[in-house]
């Protein structure tokens, strides 16, 4: 655990290792859901700075409180947004409380949109991130069509939705899953992100510092040549 948050790339497990120690430090999991939620939204908009309305697509687990925490910044800057529960109303408190923070602000529905997507339109898929596990079952599949089918700007947080994040370099056949322009993901690569055959579902890929190496990095000095070291 000492240096595997200095790694570029971890595995789906060894970063929710990073998350627990990284809380049991003092950053806690709904910090780390505002950073994720906070950076993600900042790298979507400087990808797409002219846009009218963001449609968010959240699971029921922390990737979908990350999703909310999206869409509270889009409606910060008055951001047209809308957000699908694809699953129903979230499970885990962290994404509870998010939610909480955009209803009555954000136009909310339920499992399916009552309308077509427009390619204008900057599509944000928080349905599984890491969590994902087996195969697409409706109504999850369902909104994967419809977010490929729409022929918007789509911005996957931390995995596309449908892909394994610890997919390996000699995979030849991909699940289905959405198709991402660009994928924010959180503190380091999974192995997903560097697996050939995945490459045109991720699109651009980023990561985002969301305080993990800080909170690992706390005591440092500063020298004399102007650089920061580890005590």
């Amino acid at each position: 655990m000492k240096d595997l948050y200095k790694q570029e790339v971890v595995t789906c497990e060894e970063m929710k290792q990073l998350e627990k120690a990284a809380d049991a430090k003092g950053l806690s999991f709904r910090q780390m859901m505002e950073n994720a939620g906070c950076g993600a939204a900042n790298l979507i908009f400087c990808f797409r700075q002219q846009m009218k309305r963001a449609v968010i697509f959240c699971g029921k687990g922390n990737n979908g409180g990350d999703g909310f925490v999206v869409a509270r910044n889009f409606l910060d800057v008055g951001i047209d947004t809308i957000v699908v529960l694809v699953e129903g109303e979230p499970v885990t408190e962290d994404a509870k409380e998010n939610f909480h923070l955009i209803e009555g602000r954000a136009k909310i529905y339920t499992e399916r949109l009552p309308f077509s997507l427009s390619a204008d339109d900057v599509v944000v898929d928080a349905i599984f991130g890491t969590g994902f596990h087996g195969e697409l079952r409706d109504p999850a599949d369902e909104a994967i069509r419809q977010i490929n089918g729409s022929g918007a700007f789509v911005a996957a947080l931390d995995i596309p939705s449908g892909l394994s994040g610890d997919m390996g370099g000699d995979t030849q056949v991909l699940p289905p899953s959405v198709k991402a322009n660009l994928t924010v993901t959180f503190h380091s690569k999974k192995p997903v992100h560097d697996c050939e055959a995945a490459k045109d579902r991720l699109g651009d890929v980023i990561v985002c510092d969301i305080g993990i190496t800080t909170i690992f990095e706390e005591s440092v000095v500063f020298d004399y040549e102007d650089n920061y070291r580890d005590i």
